[in-house]
C-alpha cells in the first residue's frame, strides 16, 4: 500500500510525529492555548510606575485596586421631593430646610418629612423619598402618598462595598473605567510599564533579501496598538548556531520575543529547537489552520517569553491574534456577528478549527479564496496552505472560526478583523 495523503500532504503526519508534533486531535484549541499564553505572562518581570487617569487606556494594572469605603459612602436620594420612613404614619409634618447635594447627612426626625433634593445625602433614619409631584402637601404636612422601603433611594455601598477589590491586578484599563477610579479617591494608579516586544523575522531567503519580510510589520503594528512597545529586529538565517546566538541576545533585549517562520518541520526549520534551548517549550501546535505550527517558550534565565509563528503572512497573522495578544493584553472574549453563508465549503478531514477569512456584503459571508469571491485560491474545498500564503484575504472584513462544512443559506457566526485585534 502506498503511502496515504492527509491534508498535510505525503506521510506529513508520521514527519510531525516524529519531528515532536502530537496528534492534530491532541492538540488544544484558541481557548487553551490563549490561557496557556496568558499565564505565560508572569515569567515577565516588569517595571511599574504610577499614571494619572487620563493616561490609563490600555495600561494594566501592577497592583488591585481596593475600595477603602463603600461607595456610595450614604443612603442619597434619586427624586426631588421629601425624605421619609416609612415606619411613621401619616400625615407627616414637613420640617427643615431643603437637603442638597453638597449638605452633610444629617438626622431623621420621627414623624416628619424633610424636603430633599436629588443627589442629596438622605436624614439617617430615613429610608424612601416621595417625588415632590407626587406629594400630596396640606397646611405644612406630607398627607401621601405611602413610601415603600428604599423607593427612590440609591443606597450606602450599593456600588461598592468597603475592601471590595474593584478592578484586579493585571487588568488591562480601559478609559471608561476612569470615572470609578475617580469615584474611588485615585488621582493616579500603579501600572506596568509597556511591555518591549523584539518582532524577528526567520528564513534564508528573508535574511538574504531574496523575498520580503511579510510579517514583522503586521505583528509590531498589532502590538502596538495593544498598548506596548515593538522593534523590528534584522532578519536571521536557516542556520541553527546563529539562531541560539541572535535569539539569546534579542531575549536579553527584550520582555517578549516574538519570532515569524521556521516552526515547520523541513530540514531549515530551527526556530523552535533554537528557542527551546533557551528555555522550555510550553505548548506547540494549536488545532487551528491557518495558524497551527506555533510554539510558546518560557525563557526563565532571561525573564522572558518566546512565541515562535508560522512564517506565512496569513498564518501570522491568525496566530498573533490568538497567542500574542492573550500573552500581552490577557485572555479576551471576541463579540461576533452573524451572516448567512454564500456557498457550500467542504473543509479538510482533520479534526481542527479552520480560519476561513470573508468578505461580508449584505449580510452574506463570502469565503475569500472561494469560487464565489473575487479572489481565486480553491474550488469547493477550503485550502488553509493557499490562503495562508496570501495576504490578499486579509484585507476582507472578518473570519469565521468553523469545524464543520459551510452550506449554502445556512446562518453562521464571523468575528470582524476590528475584534479580533481589539483588547
Amino acid at each position: 500500500m502506498g503511502p496515504q495523503r492527509t491534508e498535510f500532504g505525503f506521510c506529513r503526519y508520521r514527519i510531525r510525529q516524529q519531528a515532536g508534533w502530537r496528534d492534530v486531535s491532541d492538540e488544544p484549541g484558541r481557548a487553551a492555548v490563549a490561557a496557556i499564553a496568558a499565564g505565560l505572562r508572569e515569567t515577565v518581570v516588569c517595571d511599574t510606575g504610577t499614571v494619572p487617569l487620563d493616561a490609563i487606556d490600555g495600561r494594566r494594572l501592577a497592583e488591585p485596586v481596593v475600595a477603602s469605603a463603600p461607595l456610595p459612602a450614604h443612603d442619597y436620594a434619586t427624586m426631588d421631593g421629601f425624605a421619609v420612613a416609612t415606619g411613621d404614619g401619616l400625615p407627616l409634618s414637613i420640617r427643615g430646610r431643603d437637603i442638597g447635594p453638597d449638605d452633610d447627612q444629617s438626622g431623621h426626625e420621627p414623624g416628619t418629612a424633610t424636603p430633599i433634593a436629588t443627589g442629596a445625602p438622605l436624614p439617617r433614619g430615613a429610608d424612601a423619598v416621595v417625588p415632590e409631584e407626587d406629594a400630596r402637601v396640606v397646611d405644612g404636612t406630607l398627607r401621601g402618598p405611602r413610601a415603600g422601603a428604599g423607593s427612590h433611594v440609591i443606597g450606602r455601598g450599593s456600588h461598592v462595598g468597603a475592601g471590595e477589590t474593584v478592578l484586579a491586578r493585571g487588568t488591562v484599563l480601559s478609559a471608561r473605567n476612569a470615572a470609578l477610579l475617580r469615584d474611588l479617591g485615585r488621582e493616579r494608579v500603579v501600572v506596568e510599564r509597556p511591555l518591549s516586544v523584539g518582532v524577528v523575522a526567520t528564513g534564508d531567503e528573508v535574511a538574504a533579501d531574496v523575498q520580503p519580510d511579510r510579517d514583522s510589520e503586521a505583528v509590531a503594528g498589532l502590538v502596538r496598538r495593544w498598548g506596548h512597545e515593538a522593534t523590528i529586529e534584522r532578519p536571521i538565517p536557516d542556520d541553527p548556531a546563529v539562531l541560539r546566538e541572535r535569539l539569546a541576545a534579542l531575549a536579553a533585549d527584550h520582555d517578549v520575543l516574538v519570532t515569524s517562520g521556521g516552526t515547520s518541520v523541513g530540514s531549515g526549520d530551527h526556530t523552535v529547537d533554537a528557542l527551546a534551548d533557551l528555555g522550555t517549550v510550553v505548548q506547540r501546535g494549536i488545532a487551528l489552520r491557518p495558524g497551527r505550527p506555533v510554539a510558546c517558550v518560557r525563557l526563565d534565565e532571561y525573564d522572558a517569553v518566546g512565541v515562535a509563528l508560522p512564517g506565512k503572512p496569513v498564518a501570522a497573522y491568525v496566530a498573533t491574534v490568538a497567542v500574542v495578544a492573550p500573552l500581552v493584553g490577557g485572555e479576551r472574549s471576541h463579540v461576533w456577528r452573524t451572516a448567512t453563508a454564500a456557498c457550500d465549503l467542504a473543509l479538510p478531514e482533520a479534526p481542527i478549527e479552520y480560519a476561513l477569512p470573508v468578505v461580508v456584503e449584505d449580510g452574506t459571508a463570502i469565503p475569500v479564496g472561494s469560487p464565489a469571491s473575487d479572489v481565486s485560491l480553491y474550488d469547493d474545498r477550503y485550502r488553509p496552505g493557499r490562503v495562508a500564503a496570501c495576504p490578499r484575504v486579509l484585507g476582507a472584513d472578518g473570519i469565521v472560526f468553523r469545524t464543520e462544512p459551510l452550506a449554502a443559506g445556512e446562518r453562521l457566526r464571523w468575528t470582524p478583523f476590528a475584534a479580533l485585534e481589539a483588547l
